[in-house]
């Protein structure tokens, strides 16, 4: 039989060893600060959706909070979210599973195939040997931690803050009523997308961060370790292609992308298609995608002509100029034949000159929508 006062004092320590207050813990379970006391006094037990997620906040098994059995780690080492995402990482180079390598004296935690392909976790990062497009080293434009800090903290360019509601507020809208599991977020930079995601979760879920940039992966996981916790989300970071993501078929919830997929330029579609891959059946991509509003515009043809006429480095192909009846068209061929677009703001008045106004982020003149992608697998 659970003996309740003994379960409700060991529920009352893991709630003061994360700092929360009985109001605080209470409002992270959405249940009522009473409820919290009548646990901890022992007169009452939670409910057992509301147990699982105790457990999973706290990272204690459900036999430990109620009959004191020792929690048992992750195995080798790994954190929970990257032991959790180990079943489904394959080779990019060969396709095949990778398996954890414990770590023997001086060497790396790593992932290794049979055919002898390794991968190490470096910086808490597992490092799948990628680099950042020649000639496009993005990351370097932060100097150090200090300086990515600042840019975490600061509001950004306030023409996508526009909208009622702006575009992060409708993918978060699209990511509570989905609840999922597994999150991989593409080509996630800084994660400034994810971020706002994060803050708002109250379910247990991984959240998995790719992108070229090592450099910027380690960053993100000190920050979203130290400066940006949620107890109910677990954190992994792999730097790799996302045009050939290190995961295997059908095995993720969402594919998230926060301009991530109009980074990867030359690769768009490839990465776009790579998480049509990865997803599972009837699971769903929630990203943001630019757009022109109306080819047939003076205003469209005056931003299209200054902004085609561009060095190709600074710009993506012509081909990207789509409007979203014309994206919408390119997602059937990839599966997504279910496509849900919810338009957030239009385009720019283009500019009197011959000069095209922007330095950096080109697409900011362009209409804003975000984009609900379904994964459906035709009936036999």
């Amino acid at each position: 039989m659970v003996d309740k006062v003994l379960v409700g004092s060991r529920i009352s320590a893991l709630r003061k060893e994360l700092g929360y207050s009985q109001a605080a813990f209470a409002e992270k379970l959405n249940v009522s600060p009473q409820a919290v006391s009548k646990w901890e006094t022992g007169l009452a037990l939670p409910d057992i959706e509301v147990l699982l997620n105790i457990s999973w906040i706290c990272k204690m098994s459900v036999n430990a909070i109620l009959e004191g059995e020792d929690f048992i780690n992750p195995p080798n080492g790994l954190d929970r979210g990257m032991a959790y995402i180990s079943k489904y990482l394959v080779c990019p180079h060969c396709h095949k599973a990778l398996a954890i390598n414990s770590p023997k004296k001086q060497e790396k935690l790593s992932f290794s195939c049979e055919d002898g392909h390794k991968y190490d976790v470096i910086d808490g990062v597992i490092h799948f040997g990628s680099r950042e497009i020649e000639g496009e080293y993005w990351s370097l434009w932060l100097r150090n931690y200090k300086h990515y800090l600042e840019e975490q903290r600061h509001p950004g360019n306030q023409r996508y803050w526009q909208g009622s509601p702006h575009y992060r507020e409708v993918m978060w809208q699209h990511m509570k009523k989905l609840r999922p599991r597994i999150i991989v977020d593409m080509a996630c930079g800084t994660g400034s997308g994810i971020k706002y995601m994060i803050e708002r979760i109250d379910w247990p879920v991984t959240v998995i961060m790719a992108d070229l940039s090592h450099r910027i992966l380690k960053w993100n996981r000190v920050f979203f370790s130290d400066e940006w916790k949620n107890p109910y989300v677990d954190m992994v970071y792999m730097a790799c292609d996302c045009a050939a993501l290190p995961l295997a078929d059908n095995c993720v919830d969402v594919v998230f992308s926060n301009g991530g997929f109009e980074s990867m330029r030359v690769k768009m579609m490839e990465g776009f298609a790579e998480g049509y891959r990865v997803l599972k059946n009837s699971a769903h991509a929630v990203y943001n995608i630019s757009a022109v509003e109306d080819h047939q515009s003076d205003n469209t043809k005056k931003w299209v002509e200054l902004y085609t006429s561009l060095d190709p480095s600074c710009h993506s192909e012509k081909d990207k100029m789509h409007d979203i009846s014309q994206w919408i068209d390119k997602c059937k061929p990839i599966g997504y034949e279910k496509n849900e677009a919810t338009f957030i703001y239009g385009e720019l008045p283009a500019p009197v000159g011959d000069v095209f106004p922007f330095d950096n982020e080109a697409l900011q003149w362009m209409a804003e929508y975000v984009v609900v992608s379904q994964k459906l697998v035709a009936s036999v």
